[in-house]
């Protein structure tokens, strides 16, 4: 099945009330995001079940956003491995191929659920798979490649696909009916073999663009990391690329829709992504001191055959109809105190400054009296103490990852030395590095279980209340 047949056969199926124009702005994404075969030349390639795949969860987002979306939601795994995925499949991209390459494996999927949970800090994606097969049903759930913890044998046994991770989720569910009916139609079309029709007018703009992102430094196996830039430093008017360290990258300006922002390609630049991100902060490093203002890198993505700017991300805070806060100012200064570093903490978060969170917010349980010699340290007696009980709120893959970071060492120390002490007066003994890649990932992952403890120390301590409408 041609790209252009595929279009009119899941705008008929799926999105039936969006316009052809939303159809054609889906298919350009997924083309600019390599999940389509790209260019003029190649619209008369039939595309392959994996492609197809691709296509189906291009309409699980708006329009703009479906090749970001199937590429990341392609490469999710099974949680518990492969060995319970649909026949073995390592991913969701290759579960749905498995299941649209045999009239057997459609007729064996109950349905597939696309899940995004929907937060404020951004959309996170995973899926399930019922399967019904020799007369028993089950599900494969399929997470994030970064919940380590959940791609471990056995874990399906534990996983809670019921939980919402944010306050509320969207799902997209296809059944077994869609997949019979695309599968018949694709093995028809395969069959029949027609030439492909089309006016091309659906690539004009396309090639306008690969003339555009050619002068941007695409190439062919291009994969761009784009990463989000905050900054008061003087920033190119156009996109602009250039050259630092013996690298090229490409700046992109603010606009109505985009933010500022840095796309560099892994793959020509011969950088890991920890790498480019470290060199990264090394050039704002250098732009800040040069121009002396701020220069924040923030979040991203990686994979796109081209350089993308960073959509704008508005964070505005909760708008309430009928606006509620009942509380009385606490008369305890320690406390007021312990408040602030809290939303310092938040403040710190907002704008991207990992090292200042951990500060902030270990701040609020430090404890005010000095150790004695020869006497344990307050502080760590405290976190040993507390750490069960403070981290059971925590999703398993944020623990995951600080387990993964503090080793052998214990809770307690790891976040003392290794956090506090690190961010704090950073040493030979405790290096911290805040234009490194690795580090500033170790801190991020650190600041969940610091912020974990400072929420669970004013509770514990003061019983403070946390809802708006008493103490």
């Amino acid at each position: 099945m041609y790209a252009r047949e595929l279009a009119t056969n899941l705008h008929r199926s799926l999105a039936p009330d969006e316009s052809t124009t939303d159809i054609d702005r889906r298919f350009e994404t997924l083309r600019s995001y390599g999940q389509l075969p790209r260019e003029r030349a190649k619209a008369a390639v039939r595309l392959s079940d994996q492609q197809i795949a691709n296509c189906i969860m291009g309409f699980v987002p708006a329009p703009g956003w479906a090749g970001h979306v199937a590429l990341v939601m392609g490469d999710l795994r099974p949680v518990g491995g492969a060995q319970s995925s649909f026949r073995g499949a390592t991913n969701l991209r290759e579960s749905i191929a498995t299941a649209l390459s045999s009239d057997e494996g459609c007729s064996s999927v109950v349905n597939i659920a696309f899940i995004t949970d929907c937060g404020s800090t951004g959309d996170d994606y995973r899926a399930t798979m019922t399967i019904h097969s020799d007369g028993i049903r089950r599900r494969v759930h399929f997470v994030s490649k970064m919940a380590v913890s959940l791609l471990q044998p056995g874990a399906e046994a534990r996983y809670d696909d019921e939980s919402l991770r944010d306050f509320f989720a969207r799902q997209f569910v296809v059944g077994q009916k869609f997949l019979t009916r695309l599968r018949r139609d694709v093995e028809v079309s395969r069959h029949l073999d027609l030439p492909l029709t089309t006016d091309w007018r659906e690539y004009k703009s396309e090639e306008d663009r690969n003339a555009f992102h050619a002068k941007l430094g695409a190439r062919p196996n291009s994969s761009f990391l784009n990463l989000h830039v905050d900054a008061g430093v003087a920033w190119p008017m156009e996109p602009t690329r250039v050259r630092f360290s013996g690298h090229h990258f490409v700046l992109f300006p603010k606009t109505d829709t985009n933010a500022r922002s840095i796309s560099l390609d892994l793959t020509h630049e011969k950088l890991s992504s920890d790498e480019a991100t470290t060199l990264l902060h090394r050039f704002l490093s250098l732009l800040s001191w040069c121009d002396q203002q701020h220069a924040v890198l923030g979040f991203g993505w990686s994979g796109n055959p081209v350089p993308v700017p960073v959509s704008r991300r508005e964070v505005g805070g909760t708008v309430m109809q009928n606006w509620i806060f009942e509380r009385e100012l606490p008369s305890d200064d320690d406390l007021l105190q312990r408040l602030a570093y809290y939303r310092e903490g938040h403040n710190a978060r907002h704008a991207g400054l990992v090292t200042f969170e951990v500060l902030s917010f270990f701040k609020v349980f430090e404890t005010r009296v000095p150790s004695r010699r020869g006497q344990p340290n307050p502080t760590k007696e405290w976190i040993k103490s507390v750490s069960g009980p403070a981290l059971s709120t925590l999703q398993d893959d944020a623990i995951a990852r600080f387990e993964a970071d503090r080793g052998d060492k214990s809770v307690d120390e790891y976040v003392y030395d290794n956090c506090r002490v690190a961010t704090a007066h950073t040493s030979a003994a405790f290096p911290s590095d805040a234009d490194s890649s690795p580090e500033i990932r170790r801190l991020y992952a650190a600041a969940e279980i610091v912020h974990a403890l400072a929420r669970h120390f004013i509770v514990a301590q003061y019983g403070l209340a946390e809802t708006r409408l008493s103490d």
